[in-house]
């Protein structure tokens, strides 16, 4: 339903390219002190997001347990360890993944 309003191609390549953007900023260190890895926490969040809502939907609303909810929540739980850049260029895999139909994101 929520996919069906935003709809649009554009904001996934947004969300795509604005990620590869703040993993730059984060591996390269752009910014000083602890605002590089600020830029990692916020590209991981920005990928993580469209995974663990679609897995919620399906399982409050559909009844229906799929993968995408374990992998979400070992992903943040990578990000409470402090695995910043790996849980990034993880959820940017998956990003594009989903792009590609292979329906780990943005699916419905």
């Amino acid at each position: 339903m929520v996919h069906k309003i935003f709809g649009d191609p554009l904001r996934d390549w947004f969300g795509a390219i604005l990620m590869m953007l703040l993993i730059g900023a984060g591996y390269f260190k752009w910014l000083p002190g602890y605002l590089s890895d600020g830029m990692l926490v916020s590209a991981a969040v920005i990928g993580i997001f469209p995974l663990l809502k679609n897995a919620l939907f399906d399982v409050l609303y559909k009844r229906r347990f799929r993968f995408e909810l374990p992998a979400g929540i070992f992903l943040l739980a990578g990000l409470l360890m402090g695995r910043f850049l790996e849980v990034a260029l993880i959820a940017l895999l998956l990003l594009i993944g989903s792009f590609m139909r292979l329906n780990f994101s943005w699916k419905d």
